[in-house]
């Protein structure tokens, strides 16, 4: 068995098939063998095969094989038709090889050449997704700028008037603190604490090393096995193929055990003086509260006890405003504002409000927008 397959070739100008490489003129036409690409039954060019799939291969009988040349045809230049590398004139129209500068290789990398070529200033293929492209561009455009008037408006303020003040409310509260005692225990005494006792307690473990220890570990490697042949099949540009043979390394997962040692280590305990004691300590204990609906708020007495001290004091005031509707109806709405604010305002008084549209950021404003006093819904 050689190393030389044989190749086929299709007719381009009739629908003959499978026609041997060997044979120059297609016998169903009788037109010179032209532009022909070659090809093996049932195999693709470059494909790995083993040794099994070789031997399906349609090899040329090594007696034949060496009248084979190994270089591919030459391209005549005039008639364009393929000639045997031997042959000095061409098969079909005479003309001298010395005029030919192609052979089949050269051939078919100038066809694929003009093939890119003919794709590139292919117009119709590339002006559709073009025009696609240009108008999703103005779709996107369209709706980033409907998105930012869409923001643009709600970020808009809106001015109404004809608010009346209907009532006006304040809450104050003042946190009492109680001293109390506490018994508590840490790694530290407190200043002002009061001692207890005290007592040496574990405080953490320390991971100490102790020894090496051991121990067997499963661990894999790849290990060469044996050598395995595969063919790949080049075209000789002839009508035949050169068949390669390609030696490659084949391993195996070997799995052994090996001994290691590992460190261990061991958990020591760490005492530390512990110490219990009790505190006194300012705490939050209750609340005196006063509100009303009026216009002079006042801060509550807290009453305190021997044990007890003022905390910390908060205040809120409010004022609700009403809005009479074209349907009769009364809307209402209660704000919080400012102590200084506030201290301004008067039961009827006719406002101005203006907000976001979303109702954000709203204010006192005259009637032109401009802001007065902050106010924040409730």
């Amino acid at each position: 068995m050689s190393n030389i397959v044989q190749g086929y070739w299709d007719c381009p100008y009739c629908s003959s098939k499978e026609i041997s490489g060997a044979i120059r003129t297609c016998p169903g036409c009788g037109r010179a063998r032209g532009n022909v690409k070659f090809y093996m039954k049932g195999h693709t060019e470059g494909m790995r095969m083993t040794a099994a799939q070789r031997a399906q291969v349609e090899h040329v009988d090594e007696e034949k094989a060496k009248y084979i040349s190994k270089n591919p045809d030459w391209y005549c230049s005039f008639c364009e038709t393929l000639n045997s590398d031997n042959a000095k004139f061409c098969s079909s129209c005479g003309a001298s090889r010395e005029s030919s500068e192609s052979n089949y290789f050269e051939m078919h990398r100038k066809a694929e050449e003009a093939q890119r070529v003919r794709a590139m200033d292919d117009q119709p293929q590339t002006a559709q997704p073009q025009k696609r492209s240009k108008s999703f561009l103005l779709i996107l455009i369209a709706v980033v700028v409907a998105l930012g008037g869409l923001m643009f408006y709600l970020n808009g303020n809106t001015t109404q008037g004809g608010y009346v003040v209907s009532d006006l409310s304040w809450d104050r509260t003042i946190e009492v603190e109680q001293y109390r005692m506490f018994s508590e225990s840490d790694w530290y005494l407190p200043e002002g604490a009061e001692l207890t006792s005290q007592r040496e307690e574990l405080h953490h473990y320390d991971s100490v090393f102790d020894h090496y220890e051991d121990v067997e570990v499963q661990r894999s490697r790849e290990v060469f096995d044996h050598t395995e042949t595969t063919y790949t099949h080049e075209d000789m540009g002839n009508g035949y193929f050169q068949e390669v043979a390609h030696e490659e390394p084949v391993y195996r997962t070997e799995y052994y055990t090996e001994t290691v040692q590992e460190p261990v280590y061991v958990d020591v305990p760490r005492y530390q003086t512990k110490y219990y004691y009790n505190i006194w300590r300012w705490v939050p204990g209750r609340y005196a509260e006063a509100s009303e609906h009026s216009t002079s708020p006042y801060w509550p007495d807290p009453e305190l006890k021997e044990d007890e001290r003022e905390g910390q004091r908060a205040e809120v005031y409010r004022f609700t405003v009403e809005l009479k509707q074209k349907n009769g109806e009364v809307q209402r709405q209660t704000y919080r504002i400012a102590f200084s604010d506030w201290q301004n305002l008067h039961l009827g008084d006719s406002l101005y409000i203006t907000a976001k549209r979303t109702g954000a950021d709203a204010c006192i404003s005259d009637e032109k927008g401009n802001p007065l006093m902050d106010i924040y819904p409730e």
